[in-house]
């Protein structure tokens, strides 16, 4: 099965889109992420004119350093032609204070000293002197100046953070801070939150003004349409939004759980055999309930086959025509089945509904009904109740009421039962086709340098060498076989070491005693530490910025060992730069998998705000021979609600996914050698090539084990690449003392990876205990004048107790705006940098805010998420 992913599309202005090039094809539907603030506000709470005088402090103290060396000269000469005495000893303190940068007093600076000089030396050191005073003078007015900056700030923060959009969205991210906020709204000007409170809303408003992740009001998302013409980039007037709600459905299985311990429940639930059932002659092996999926058998006698055959012959059977097989659903082999489809648009209202259709009613049904209907009020109200108001909150109401339901604990989300996302209905931005087809052209360069980098190959190869050690390569075996030996400790090679590597998703791989690892990981290992250099862009590179051809990262991609494949399809997240009058380049973001993930949810989002969408079918990224098959139950949560965009379904256990594709079932999964690819193939039942992908946007390690062996062994990776910090470590932490810099890298009007430099925290300037901020600022301001970082960055700071991988995936990979200028986000920045051994990333603001398009009047920063797919052989 196959499918047209790229049939010809249409631009706006008439004439088919320019997407396709001779290997690939673009998905005529791309997502535009709009921040929830513009830069203007940002702007204001720069510290300008302090830093104005700590730059003109800068000037004037490196002119004197130059200076007193310079003149340490002709005074040396001076003093070798002035005899003993006094004159002496006064021209000897003055070479010394000027070399030092002191201001010269006492007999230094005498009448007799001074008439002893030349004149045009006398002048150059009255020079000196008035402007080593100037320096004094900056450096006296710096405290009084930044005070007054300061409450001046606080003041412009205040006006940031007050409106309604801001303000919701800080009510759903911290409660807490948003409920402080409204006091200080509440109150007078001048009586602010705390000092660290302060600090939290001023980065709350960095979030939302600089980055373009789509959490609740912070940033806008829509569609965008290619243009026939026309700017490379047009954005429009002020965006036009509105707020969805939606249940976070991760509840929905503890939900359904509590109600089948119910005899009323249990008896009218349908059943089916678990999908993953596989008999082998003497036991049926299948997955179990639970997170942990454990990898469970029953004996497979006659009794046992019966019911199974049973189950699967009628269309609706339940206990109450079969009750004597019972024990098989307490065991898991046969699963008691929701009477919902968990992508419906009411789940929970299906439930209610069928919980009122049985002939006695279930203990608290009641409650599932005041779920679904203050469910169905919050998704009307759209916006989150602020901590002010006062009506009754619709999430509130469903939340009291699941809590009648479920048991305290895991089963109710933390913070919030419903998943708020600001959504542009209407057009959301333009860009046109032919002025981005050579971004389109170096963007599919960079996909096939993705396949050295998938964090999932050293996964592939150690299966690779543990199937063929155990099967030889001419093997063909059940999937669910193999992955029941190489948890239960076959002795293939590798074996130990591939089992650590499933059961800890985030661990690089680890040497086991006793074991050899397999050629390719070595081989793999020493491809990536060496790509960076050989390109001419790791640290030791002098240049700010290197240009790599495209040619060349097509050339190298070819010389790779066979094991190194490109993903077929990759979403890009990227930002435009402009480039001449109609030209265009990119900044990469990140990559994802494609095949319609990161966008096939924002699909979903604009159809429930009313929006016009194409076809959830031009998102489909065909393969060829190969299937392409995603898991269409909600493994993970709420944020896997999406349409269709594969060409199957993974049947997964006690996660029955809707009818949209053709369902793949787990028992039918073999496993066989590709030895063209030098990895292992997932077949279905006729043999062909299946390739699973995990669409949702929930992140792959949050996946259930079975899932991610399935995309991590036969797939490709959900992140295809991570951000180019984590792209171009090295495993490694810069020694004490070291920061090492990384220059920029273009693939011709791609930036695929931002300057950046690795240091350690310690080594960060950090004011002295005791040191005012007046005397710092100096300080840094030289400290990031002498390494070359830029005043604006983007920081993260990793702690390593667990491992540098470990932490690259926790949550302080993210991003944290940082503008040296805005005495708030350096403090917040400074407070981060309490462990001194922590690895701190620093990385370039690129584009520049200035560059961001216009939206009216104020410019916002714009992030444009656009898939390209391979395009099929022959």
């Amino acid at each position: 099965m196959t499918h047209s992913a790229h049939a010809a599309p249409v631009t706006e202005g008439g004439g088919p889109a320019r997407l396709a090039g001779r290997d690939y094809a673009v998905s005529p539907i791309f997502a535009v992420r709009v921040a929830g603030l513009p830069l203007a506000g940002l702007d204001r709470l720069r510290c300008t004119r302090t830093w104005a005088v700590v730059d003109e402090l800068a000037d004037v103290s490196a002119w004197l350093r130059r200076e007193g060396a310079d003149l340490s000269g002709p005074l040396h000469d001076v003093i070798g032609e002035t005899g003993a005495g006094s004159r002496r000893a006064g021209l000897v303190a003055l070479r010394r204070a000027v070399f030092t940068g002191r201001r010269p007093s006492g007999r230094a600076i005498s009448a007799e000293v001074m008439a002893t000089l030349p004149q045009d030396l006398a002048e150059r050191i009255r020079q000196w002197t008035v402007r080593r005073d100037h320096a004094d003078t900056l450096r006296a007015a710096l405290p009084a100046l930044l005070a007054e900056e300061t409450r001046e700030k606080t003041a412009l923060l205040r006006e940031a953070v007050a409106g309604p959009a801001f303000r919701r969205g800080l009510a759903l991210g911290s409660p807490v801070l948003a409920a402080r906020l409204e006091a200080w709204l509440a109150g007078p000007a001048d009586s602010p939150p705390g000092r660290q409170e302060l600090l939290r809303l001023a980065r709350y408003v960095a979030r939302a003004t600089v980055k373009t992740s789509p959490y609740a009001t912070f940033t806008f998302s829509g569609l965008g349409r290619w243009t026939a013409g026309g700017p490379a980039v047009r954005s429009g007037g002020e965006p036009s939004w509105q707020v969805v709600a939606e249940l976070d459905r991760a509840v929905l299985r503890p939900l359904w759980s509590a109600f089948t311990r119910h005899r009323a429940v249990r008896e009218r639930a349908r059943l089916r055999v678990n999908p993953s059932a596989a008999d082998d002659g003497s036991r049926i092996w299948f997955l179990g309930p639970g997170a942990d999926e454990s990898l469970t058998s029953v004996a497979a006698g006659p009794a046992v086959r019966r019911a199974l055959d049973w189950v699967r012959a009628h269309p609706f059977p339940t206990l109450t025509e079969a009750p004597g097989i019972e024990p098989l659903v307490d065991a898991g082999l046969l699963e008691l089945v929701p009477p919902y489809d968990e992508q419906a648009a009411d789940p929970v209202g299906r439930l209610a509904s069928w919980l009122a259709e049985g002939p006695a009613a279930a203990p608290r049904a009641a409650a599932v009904v005041r779920i679904a209907e203050a469910l169905r009020e919050a998704a009307g109200h759209s916006s989150p109740r602020m901590p002010h108001e006062e009506t009754a909150d619709p999430a509130a109401v469903a939340r009291e009421a699941l809590e009648e339901v479920l048991p305290a604990g895991p089963s109710l989300p933390d913070k919030n039962l419903l998943w708020h996302s600001a959504v542009i209905p209407g057009v959301a931005g333009r860009l046109n086709a032919t002025a981005w087809r050579h971004v389109f052209d170096d963007l599919d360069a960079v996909r096939r340098l993705l396949g050295l980098f998938d964090p999932d190959l050293p996964v592939k190869i150690a299966a690779t060498a543990f199937f063929l050690d155990l099967h030889g390569p001419g093997a063909r075996i059940s999937a669910l076989d193999l992955y029941r030996q190489i948890h239960s400790g076959a002795p293939g090679a590798g074996g130990a070491l591939l089992r650590g590597m499933l059961r800890n998703p985030v661990a690089a791989p680890r040497a086991v005693p006793g074991e050899e690892p397999p050629l390719g990981l070595r081989e793999l290992s020493e491809l990536r530490r060496g790509f960076w250099e050989l390109m001419g862009a790791g640290p030791s590179a002098r240049e700010a910025t290197v240009q790599a051809a495209a040619a060349r990262l097509v050339d190298l991609a070819a010389s790779w060992p066979r094991f190194v494949q490109p993903p077929g399809s990759i979403c890009c997240y990227l930002q435009a730069v402009p480039d001449g009058p109609d030209g265009v380049r990119a900044v990469v973001n990140s990559v994802s998998a494609g095949y319609g993930r990161g966008l096939s949810r924002l699909h979903r989002l604009v159809a429930l705000a009313g929006g016009e969408v194409p076809p959830a079918e031009e998102l489909r990224a065909d393969q060829g021979d190969v299937l392409v098959a995603e898991c269409r139950g909600l493994v993970g949560g709420g944020l896997n609600v999406r349409p269709a965009t594969a060409d199957l379904a993974l049947d997964y256990p006690f996660a029955p996914g809707d009818a949209d594709l053709p369902p793949l079932a787990p028992a039918h999964l073999a496993v066989g050698y590709d030895a063209g690819r030098d990895r292992l193939a997932l077949l279905d039942r006729q043999g062909r090539t299946v390739r699973p992908v995990h669409l949702g946007m929930t992140a792959q390690h949050w996946l259930p084990p079975w899932l991610q062996f399935l995309v991590r062994a036969f797939g490709e990776p959900s992140t295809a690449m991570v951000p180019g910090w984590v792209f171009r470590t090295r495993g490694d932490v810069p020694a004490e003392g070291e920061v090492e810099r990384w220059p920029r890298m273009d693939v011709g009007r791609v930036t695929l990876a931002r300057a950046a430099w690795r240091l350690r925290a310690g080594d960060f300037p950090v004011p002295d205990k005791g040191e005012s901020e007046a005397a710092y600022l100096p300080r840094l301001a030289g400290w990031l004048a002498m390494h070359g970082v830029p005043r604006r960055f983007f920081a993260r700071v990793v702690g390593l107790g667990d491992g540098l991988l470990v932490g690259l995936l926790s949550k302080d990979r993210k991003p944290m705006y940082v503008d040296v200028a805005d005495m708030l986000l350096l403090a917040g920045f400074v407070r981060s940098l309490r462990d001194p051994g922590s690895l701190v990333v620093l990385e370039e603001a690129l584009p520049d805010p200035a560059d961001a398009p216009l939206y009216g009047t104020g410019r916002r920063v714009t992030e444009y998420v656009v898939q390209l797919s391979a395009r099929p052989v022959g």
